[in-house]
């Protein structure tokens, strides 16, 4: 086994706009020739403006020909959109803030998108809880799982159910500075093996800042914990086996942030750095996509001009990570 993967190229695939972030990245379920991406990213006027709308990158790995669509709400900031699917639907899934033009007050929700052909989408469907935001999800056995974090509460809940119907709490303080005494997780990924068995990344921003490996099995009511060690923002994963994943996301040493892949070995909770990506200022938020050795990575950064731009990486060097 080896701890390296090597950069092959790097294209950048958003479209001009003064601030481009938040990705998330997904093989085409509507190729069966496995040569088509979907990048979705957040464009607005900067990190935190109320003008966010979705683009959605269709992107060809053999001719690297793009197209672009747009998803927004009106006087509504769309923010952090991930992908999921159920074996046949591709959901689009996103925090929406409201701010009324009336009374400038600001709500809050998570609305869902879908597509059956990957030409055009739905309008959105509300299926949140005000003010918890229900990060990334992940399908198994026809349902969506995923936590829900609330800065206030200190906490992440897990949840069971449908984007395009209502998603349930199954866990309350599945990891909370109540009950752990792990202060404010917050942005995580969840993935299931054959078996069910449940395993998660989870970012913290408090105390030692260090991210939690979870660890669950059906029907999901109790979550074990590990620290990672070292702080993982936007954190996404890929299981190479049962035993190891890759790891993806911001890593920050309190002065400099940049983008990093990570080889995960669950049984120890250690953590091995494949790669730094070129990256730094406002950067990260990963999609990645596996086709046999390749990886596909999608992050933003602003390490050229201080300008904020979406990215597509391909890296090989992924099957000498098995063990």
């Amino acid at each position: 086994m080896k701890n390296k993967l090597n950069l092959n190229s790097i294209e950048r695939i958003s479209a001009p706009a003064p601030h481009c972030a938040f990705t998330d990245l997904i093989a085409s379920p509507f190729d069966q020739s496995s040569t088509t991406v979907f990048c979705c990213y957040r464009q607005a006027s900067d990190h935190v403006s109320q003008d966010g709308q979705i683009v959605i990158v269709k992107y060809s790995l053999t001719t690297e020909e793009k197209h672009y669509q747009t998803l927004q709400v009106p006087d509504t900031d769309l923010r952090d959109p991930k992908f999921s699917l159920d074996g046949e639907t591709l959901y689009l899934t996103t925090y929406a803030k409201h701010k009324c033009t009336k009374t400038g007050k600001v709500s809050t929700d998570m609305l869902s998108f879908y597509t059956k052909t990957g030409e055009s989408w739905s309008s959105p469907h509300s299926f949140g809880k005000p003010g918890w935001w229900l990060w990334n999800m992940t399908f198994f056995n026809q349902t969506a799982y995923g936590f829900a974090y609330n800065r206030s509460q200190n906490r992440i809940d897990f949840y069971a159910g449908h984007p395009n119907k209502q998603m349930d709490v199954v866990t309350y303080h599945a990891l909370s500075l109540e009950k752990h005494e792990l202060g404010y997780p917050n942005e995580s990924h969840v993935l299931f093996s054959k078996n069910g068995a449940a395993t998660a990344v989870v970012r913290r921003d408090a105390d030692s800042y260090s991210a939690m490996l979870g660890e669950s099995s059906p029907p999901y009511t109790s979550w074990t914990w590990k620290d990672l060690g070292c702080y993982i923002g936007g954190p996404v994963m890929y299981a190479l086996s049962d035993a190891y994943y890759l790891v993806a996301g911001r890593d920050w040493d309190g002065e400099v942030s940049t983008t990093k892949i990570w080889l995960l070995e669950k049984e120890t909770a250690q953590l091995s750095v494949l790669i730094t990506l070129p990256s730094g200022g406002d950067n990260s938020y990963p999609g990645m996509v596996i086709e046999g050795d390749t990886l596909f990575l999608s992050y933003y950064s602003s390490h050229i001009d201080e300008s904020t731009r979406v990215y597509l990486a391909e890296l090989s060097g992924v099957n000498a990570l098995h063990c």
